[in-house]
């Protein structure tokens, strides 16, 4: 992820158009405050645009339709649920691994999420017997997960973000800015949230142990928000350490 300000991005239109169009989102900033985003469309976003506007704005002639413009494997990809006290959770996989994951209150809404996230459908199936286990460890034990993922659906920024919060332990936590400082990016603390925010993969890749400076929980995207949040950090035994 790239953060830029209103000025940079008058000054350097071209230059920021290239990096969104290369797969990294852009973040706007005016005054330190994000604003605006820039991504990368898919070719079903663009083709939705065409239907609307008319025959002005045409389709890349080239590329799968439903394949996502920014990059990322193509499939096949299936999908397995684990129910847990906080609600079903469900893991897209593929060819590299875990590529999406959340909770959702059925299978179709789920479906209706993945496929719009990795741009082709997605199919249920019995996983792999290894994944099964490493999802079920992270999931209901609090487990690091410690194989492979796909992330090549996000910018380098992201991609580090997420590197750093897999190597943070069961029982402890980050702050947002000790995550921007250890990646050299003291005044990104920011853009760290709303990386943890874009996190494909929560639980898997536990964005709820990044927390504010002030002691505060953050906030949380996956479904049950900063009350699961708070849960899923007492029973790691990283609540009472925060609050002392």
């Amino acid at each position: 992820m790239r953060l830029v300000s209103t000025a940079q991005l008058k000054n350097h239109t071209n230059e920021v158009l290239r990096t969104a169009l290369a797969g990294e989102p852009v973040v706007v900033t005016r005054h330190g405050r994000p604003v605006a985003s820039l991504l990368r469309l898919t070719e079903d976003d663009l083709g939705a645009l065409a239907a609307r506007e008319g025959p002005g704005l045409r389709r890349p002639r080239s590329g799968r339709r439903g394949a996502p413009a920014f990059g990322g494997t193509v499939g096949p990809f299936s999908y397995s649920a684990y129910p847990q006290p906080f609600g079903t959770f469900y893991v897209t996989y593929g060819p590299l691994g875990p590529v999406f994951a959340r909770l959702a209150p059925s299978a179709g809404t789920f479906e209706r999420e993945a496929t719009r996230f990795l741009g082709v459908p997605v199919r249920r199936a019995a996983p792999p017997a290894w994944l099964d286990a490493a999802v079920t460890a992270a999931v209901s034990r609090h487990e690091t997960f410690s194989g492979d993922v796909d992330l090549a659906r996000l910018g380098p920024f992201e991609r580090e973000v997420l590197a750093l919060l897999r190597r943070i332990p069961t029982g402890q936590v980050r702050t947002y800015r000790e995550i921007a400082k250890t990646l050299g990016q003291p005044g990104a603390a920011r853009a760290v949230g709303m990386a943890c925010a874009r996190n494909p993969l929560p639980l898997l890749i536990p964005c709820h142990r990044v927390v504010r400076t002030d002691g505060g929980l953050g906030g949380y995207s996956l479904r049950g928000g900063v009350a699961l949040k708070r849960r899923l950090l007492e029973a790691e035994g990283a609540l009472p350490n925060l609050l002392r």
